[in-house]
């Protein structure tokens, strides 16, 4: 059995904080060693059925895997304030605890995961299961529908989302008490940062829809996710691309062939993968598609009125709903007692080339960052540690050099982690987040 790492069990973040080249030896050591004497503790209650005691130290587990991650949740935390807090911070929500504490947990259950599919099923959405239906089948329907239901995450991955989803929310409400996407609503941001969020970035699973659906292989350009907390009503219905008239004006692409061919109209580029972190049903608040509406997307903007043949995306914990980006979708009120997360990981198409964005990816009002790579999230260190499926396909995140703030002089700086391109210019000048946070704060008024 392998050791349990922020990217699953085969191997083990190293902590940053340490000063001392010994001492950080020394703890790695003793880290590893209390590691594998709680696996195989973890293993002897699994196969002698003393599965309280397995549960127990599962937990202990998760807990050690979260602790590893602790500077990279800090830095995603510093990250989330400069870029997708407002300012408006108001006061931190007295039930918030009380909101994440059902995710500090996950005990499956069968018999729920049967309602839960026979729900969507009257609902019009099929959950598909690769043990039984073909990945083809699977991404015809993303190709016809805009998005697809998957059943994706085992009990012990869902466990450890879970608790790393509370992780990121905590952190985030910290930053923007208020919510950043509307009342006790939240987009995630960019939380490549955390390396335990990659581990969603290589499920087999969805991986092989994608392959089905595109040909060939992919790339993950950056992972995040969004949330609700109860009481946050109804989202308006939207697409996660920018209205028709910045669209046209955004994306460099010209077809010879086809000279009147829009970006926008191409088969899918990339695309968003949400993986549900709670059961998703009426109570929850599941997001809410209109099938068939990417193929809109290029020709006429999202009305501000739900039209007839919205579908619920009702679901069981674990799910992936793999989405066109393009597909009109929305968030629906969350009218039960507990947060609503959905962690996400957006993956590139192998045609797909971040030269069509004029911006480069750099201003942050059109959403064209999640349509660039995140690069600077990953150190080589950092790629090096994921299994190969994992480096290759987290092979464009990786910046190693440091750069300085033209603005202020702060030196040293990562990019995409502690700094980012100046606004509107791509390949322009660095800013720290500071500076960056500022610029953007200027331009905004």
């Amino acid at each position: 059995m392998g050791r349990l790492g922020p990217h699953g069990f085969d191997q083990w973040h190293r902590p940053k904080a340490l000063s001392f080249r010994g001492a950080r030896r020394f703890s790695r050591c003793s880290r590893a060693k209390d590691l594998t004497a709680l696996e195989t503790a973890k293993e002897v209650a699994e196969q002698t059925q003393q599965f309280a005691l397995a549960e127990a130290i599962d937990r202990e587990l998760v807990a050690k895997w979260l602790e590893g991650q602790t500077n990279d949740l800090d830095d995603y935390e510093t990250f989330f304030r400069a870029t997708e807090s407002s300012g408006d911070l108001g006061s931190r929500h007295p039930m918030l605890e009380d909101w994440l504490a059902p995710l500090e947990s996950y005990v499956h259950n069968e018999h729920r995961v049967r309602e839960l599919h026979a729900q969507a099923e009257r609902e019009g959405v099929k959950i598909y299961d690769l043990k039984y239906d073909r990945a083809a089948e699977a991404a015809s329907s993303l190709h016809h529908r805009g998005f697809v239901a998957l059943a994706a995450l085992s009990p012990a991955l869902l466990r450890r989302q879970r608790r790393l989803s509370a992780a990121l929310l905590r952190r985030a409400a910290r930053a923007q008490p208020g919510g950043n996407r509307g009342a006790r609503r939240y987009s995630l941001g960019r939380s490549t940062m955390v390396p335990g969020t990659l581990e969603l970035a290589q499920n087999p699973q969805v991986l092989e829809v994608l392959k089905a659906f595109w040909g060939s292989g992919c790339t993950v350009q950056c992972t995040g996710g969004d949330a609700s907390f109860p009481g946050a009503q109804q989202q308006d219905l939207h697409a996660d691309v920018p209205v028709k008239e910045v669209a046209d004006q955004l994306y460099s692409y010209f077809d010879p062939e086809n000279p009147e061919r829009k970006f926008m109209e191409l088969p899918a580029p990339v695309v968003k993968v949400y993986f549900a972190m709670v059961d998703m049903d009426q109570e929850v608040g599941p997001p809410r598609f209109l099938p068939g509406t990417h193929e809109l997307t290029a020709k006429q903007d999202v009305p501000p009125f739900d039209p007839p043949g919205c579908v619920p995306l009702i679901c069981p914990a674990g799910t992936a709903i793999i989405m066109d980006m393009r597909v009109w979708h929305g968030g629906t009120a969350n009218k039960s007692s507990a947060a609503r997360p959905m962690l996400s990981v957006h993956y590139a198409g192998p045609d797909y080339s971040e030269d069509v964005l004029k911006d480069g990816g750099s201003i942050p009002f059109f959403g064209t960052c999640y349509w660039s790579y995140h690069r600077g999230s990953l150190d080589q260190r950092g790629l090096e540690s994921l299994p190969a499926t994992g480096r290759e396909l987290c092979k464009h995140l990786v910046a190693d050099e440091t750069v300085t703030c033209v603005n202020c002089n702060t030196p040293n700086l990562r990019p995409g982690r502690s700094a980012l391109r100046s606004i509107g210019a791509p390949g322009g000048p660095w800013l720290c987040l500071n500076c960056w946070a500022a610029q953007k704060a200027s331009i905004m008024r």
